[in-house]
């Protein structure tokens, strides 16, 4: 007899030896000895996890001689003639090449006729998504209420693909992956009762590499032990799949580690004359982080019991790299790969990879944001070094004041309006860059040690510090991240102007919940909240702001030399006779001027000054 291969000679033959599915093998076992068997099943699973073989039990439980029973006897003629494949009432349909609308004709038709020997007909159809949209809907009368004597066992990888009307009409039962730890008890089993010299470690080493599938670590066990003269260990396992040794690739991993990057590409060669694959060496590098990850997250994990007497050596190894490290150097190894596998010079890219792993370990992404932010509130907390760091100051421009007799009204650079004609003794303007009519009773008191207005710049730096305080405060540690290297530069009106020196922070200090929180911070800080606006350091904006506070500065210096010239129009209401109003106070015959009353249209959030005229 020619040889038949260890999946197909250690096929299961009963429930209870489907490995790893106990939890359908028991459901079917008791459905058939109790005679509660359904229509339709639908058996749904990764490859070579016993779909196959529980449909065909399941047809030897129904139809069995001493049946029907929890088990198949296994002796009777009819359970023979199933296990040999020849009974002519259990039918194998592989729909990948029987899909058509005619070939479900042809079952429907059979269907039809009553089995020749045993109680029900079986149809056992194989990766059943593969029928096109017609023959699904050809099956579906039939499926739905077939004859008495008909069983109908689906069974399919891909559930996804079926309609919701084929799977609405079956039983469904999902296969799972088989663990390491129950194939390797039955690859050893096998081993024995095949002759086969098989080592514990080679035998889990098939298990890892079967991912989950039985039948595919049958197929390895068959091709290793065909090609090893003497026993079958894991280094015989490692060179007949084509696999790097764990040793060279622990060893590999060792030199990234300590950024030896010329050691590492002398191994890397060693590695390549012994004729494995650039693209396997960095996937099996990539496993071994991965292994590191587990090893951190649950050092029990059945996976690790490959390496053996090695694992303390991983154990330690995992100890001495964060989560967010190893991370780092899986997403560049998985980068490393993919331009390895669609390079035209893969050796080229894979040493590239090598070297940019080697480098990792210095670079700002080495480790993740949260991980510096928590370094940072570690130091700050200990005291190490100062919450607030220093911000960039913006050169005081001298004191800056109310405009003089005849002001012209300035609307902020970007809002983009044109000041409103002015009113006989009204006028309606947007807040006097950067004098913003901010009470001083708001502003920090001179009792603090601070300026009394906060739009001088000269007070600009303590307010700033101040506000980065109020983020301390709130334990806020990824705004005062965000804002410490940044500055102010303008107050104006209800705005503030804020000089971040990247690109990233400017996105950042601009995002909605930080604005707000920036908005909070300037109400504790000077009694009103501000609208913050965040611009890119030797930016356009920037200078556009910067522009602004020397416009007031002049201003301001003006102003002296115009009450020593004479002016007399300062009025107790207010500097240079100009006082605040609001809109319903102005009065009526003012608010009709057709020049002021367009100007409100146009300006509705503008601020109003009154100023006497005498």
């Amino acid at each position: 007899m020619s040889y038949l291969a260890l999946y197909r000679k250690w096929r299961p033959v009963t429930f209870s030896g489907v490995i790893g599915q106990h939890h359908i093998s028991d459901t079917l076992s008791r459905a058939v000895a109790e005679g509660r068997t359904a229509h339709a099943y639908l058996f749904s699973g990764p490859r070579g996890t016993g779909k196959t073989s529980m449909a065909k039990i399941m047809a030897k439980a129904v139809n069995c001689e001493k049946g029907p029973s929890s088990e198949p006897c296994n002796q009777c003629r009819t359970c023979r003639e199933i296990n040999e494949g020849i009974s002519l009432d259990v039918y194998e349909i592989d729909a990948a090449s029987n899909r058509g609308i005619e070939e479900i004709r042809s079952l429907k038709e059979s269907v039809q006729n009553l089995p020749s020997s045993c109680r029900k007909k079986v149809y056992i159809i194989d990766e059943v998504h593969m029928l096109t949209k017609e023959a699904f809907n050809a099956l579906l009368k039939t499926l739905e209420e077939p004859p008495s004597h008909v069983l109908f066992i689906l069974a399919t990888t891909e559930p996804e693909k079926i309609p919701l009307t084929i799977l609405s009409r079956c039983q469904r039962y999902e296969f799972h992956r088989i663990s390491v730890d129950d194939m390797k008890n039955h690859l050893l089993d096998i081993a024995g009762r095949s002759q086969i010299p098989l080592t514990e470690e080679a035998a889990g080493l098939l298990a890892v590499q079967a991912d989950g599938g039985l039948r595919d670590a049958l197929s390895l066990l068959d091709q290793c032990a065909a090609a090893a003269e003497g026993p079958v260990d894991a280094e015989m396992v490692y060179h007949i799949l084509g696999l790097v040794g764990r040793e060279q690739i622990m060893d590999l991993a060792d030199r990234i580690f300590h950024g030896q990057s010329g050691s590492v590409l002398h191994l890397f060669y060693e590695i390549l004359q012994m004729g494995r694959e650039p693209a396997m060496i960095l996937r099996e590098l990539q496993t071994h982080l991965r292994n590191l990850l587990l090893c951190q997250v649950d050092p029990s994990f059945p996976e690790l019991a490959i390496y053996g007497k090695r694992l303390p050596h991983l154990k330690e190894e995992a100890s001495l790299f964060s989560d967010a490290s190893i991370d780092a150097m899986l997403d560049s190894l998985r980068v490393s790969l993919h331009e390895t596998e669609r390079s035209e010079s893969p050796r080229m890219a894979a040493e590239m990879g090598l070297l940019r792993l080697c480098r990792l370990k210095g670079l700002p992404d080495w480790s993740s944001l949260a991980e510096r932010v928590s370094a940072l509130e570690a130091l700050v907390s200990a005291g190490e070094i100062s919450a607030v760091p220093e911000p960039r100051s913006v050169p005081s421009v001298g004191s800056v004041r109310q405009p003089s007799d005849s002001p012209k009204p300035v609307s902020p650079p970007h809002s983009g309006r044109k000041p409103a004609p002015a009113a006989s003794s009204v006028s309606a303007a947007a807040p006097p860059p950067p004098a913003s009519p901010v009470p001083s009773a708001v502003s920090p008191s001179p009792a603090d040690g601070e300026v009394s207005s906060v739009t001088d710049p000269s007070s600009y730096l303590s307010v700033w510090k101040k506000v980065l305080d109020e983020f301390m405060k709130a334990r806020r540690i990824d705004i005062l991240t965000c804002f410490q290297k940044s500055s102010l530069i303008l107050i104006a009106g209800s705005r503030a102007v804020i000089s971040a020196p990247q690109q990233f922070l400017v996105l950042a200090a601009n995002n909605p919940s930080y604005q707000k929180a920036v908005s909070q911070a300037f109400q504790n800080v000077i009694g009103r909240p501000l609208i913050p606006r965040t611009v890119l350091r030797g930016s356009p904006e920037e200078q556009a702001a910067l522009s602004e506070v020397q416009d007031s500065g002049a201003r301001s210096r003006s102003q002296p030399r115009a009450r020593e010239s004479g002016s007399s129009e300062t009025s107790d209401s207010g500097e240079d006779g100009y006082h605040p109003v609001q809109e319903q106070d102005i009065p009526a015959e003012d608010r009709n001027n057709p020049a002021l009353s367009e100007a409100l249209k146009f300006m509705s959030h503008c601020d109003i000054y009154e100023k006497k005229i005498p």
